[in-house]
């Protein structure tokens, strides 16, 4: 049987730190080091450390381009791989106490110390890589070198994470390969116009100057601030379209508050990062989307529904994927929305998934709305049946676990409703 998802991810957190170690070894035995050239190294930590700190965020997902790339290169370029994995650690950890300090949340240590080790994996591959590629050339090539540096840093950074987001999320390699490739492709193009620039002034000894390149990063990054707000206004479009289906059904409004917000701290106790799991939090809003273009008379219906009634309130799933798929910002929540009726034993709907297939996302929002629904606000009920007391809703739970509920989840939503209960 296939282990939890915080197990998996646990064990890759494991490999991939003993990975940064070993790697930060092989540097220091196959580059001894450069003699530390100061001016170019502060310059371009400082200027590398600042870009790190004004991120763009490219989807709903969490995922961010930085520019801090291409500074790093400059580094490598001065004081070889040594100096770029010492500067590349130092800025990851600076920028994460610094953005936790200015957010005003806590540090995610468990993943800080994983990005750390990105850093220090990705920096050691780049950098070796361009030393390697430097003494074959005879030193003449910087310019192709600059290139192979962001190539190797962007492709090792994108595997690992990539990697680790499969494990999170149980979806496939490949598919979020194929998710991440475009906006991959774009922050590559940008990292590499940037880095020949760093590049030009390190080799004619003009670095100081490089705080000018910030010119036309700042124009970048207005540009992607720009098409990601396009994105957002589909986003504001449907959650309207949510708040217009609360109005017109006061139970189903707070069904959906209660529902996001359980979720996102059930995904935060089964190891879901942070964003992520504010990021189930808003699928779990629209969860139900797919219900606005249900006939009302059936959701309000006050009797049990007819087979054929059944099975016309079961396309919700797949017409609030459909809905949401049209916006490229919402590409990760539309298998979630698909699935969240899908059951571990492969008997839900619309595709009768097996366990593995469904997403774990999908599960937390199928335990967290089923409880909801059974247990609902002191006072509201279902049309059709009376809400349950609490306990009659979780030994309900526990008798569909592992058949239509994931046991790790109900697992994690019992400790959490818990946690809350010791809170009041």
């Amino acid at each position: 049987m296939r282990r939890s998802s915080p197990d998996a991810l646990q064990r890759h957190f494991i490999a991939l730190g003993v990975t940064a170690l070993v790697a930060m070894g092989g540097t220091v035995r196959l580059d001894p080091g450069n003699r530390v050239d100061w001016v170019p190294l502060l310059t371009l930590t400082a200027l590398a450390l600042l870009a790190e700190l004004l991120p763009v965020r490219v989807n709903r997902e969490g995922l961010r381009i930085t520019l801090s790339l291409p500074f790093l290169t400059g580094i490598a370029l001065t004081d070889g791989p040594l100096g770029v994995i010492a500067a590349d650690v130092f800025i990851t950890l600076a920028a994460a106490i610094g953005l936790a300090a200015v957010r005003r949340e806590g540090v995610p240590w468990k993943w800080l110390s994983a990005n750390l080790a990105i850093a220090a994996v990705s920096s050691a591959a780049a950098g070796l890589c361009m030393t390697g590629f430097l003494t074959a050339s005879g030193y003449d090539a910087w310019l192709l070198a600059t290139l192979v540096f962001v190539l190797v840093y962007s492709v090792a950074n994108f595997v690992i994470v990539t990697r680790l987001n499969s494990v999170l999320t149980r979806r496939d390699f490949s598919h979020n390969v194929l998710a991440g490739l475009k906006p991959g492709a774009i922050g590559l193009a940008i990292y590499c116009l940037v880095a020949l620039g760093v590049a030009v002034l390190v080799q004619d000894g003009l670095v100081l100057l490089a705080p000018a390149l910030f010119i036309p990063v700042i124009a970048l990054r207005a540009g992607l601030i720009m098409k990601a707000r396009m994105y957002e206004h589909y986003y504001e479009t449907v959650t309207a379209l949510t708040l217009m289906m609360q109005r017109t059904n006061p139970y189903t409004g707070g069904h959906l508050e209660r529902v996001a917000k359980l979720a996102e701290e059930v995904a935060q106790r089964l190891g879901i990062a942070p964003r992520r799991a504010r990021l189930v939090r808003e699928a779990a809003v629209l969860h139900d989307i797919g219900k606005i273009a249900i006939d009302e008379a059936i959701l309000d219906k006050p009797a049990k529904l007819t087979e054929a009634e059944m099975e016309h309130v079961r396309r919700h799933p797949v017409l609030g994927a459909e809905i949401l798929s049209q916006c490229e910002q919402f590409r990760a929540l539309v298998p979630w929305i698909r699935c969240h009726h899908e059951r571990p034993d492969g008997t839900g709907y619309p595709n009768r998934l097996q366990d593995v297939e469904i997403p774990l996302e999908s599960k937390i929002i199928a335990v967290v709305d089923a409880y909801d629904a059974m247990v609902g606000e002191p006072g509201e009920s279902r049309p059709y049946r009376k809400a349950m007391h609490r306990r009659e809703a979780l030994e309900e739970l526990e008798r569909c676990s592992g058949t239509q509920f994931d046991p790790n989840v109900v697992r994690a939503f019992k400790e959490v409703l818990l946690r809350e209960a010791a809170r009041a």
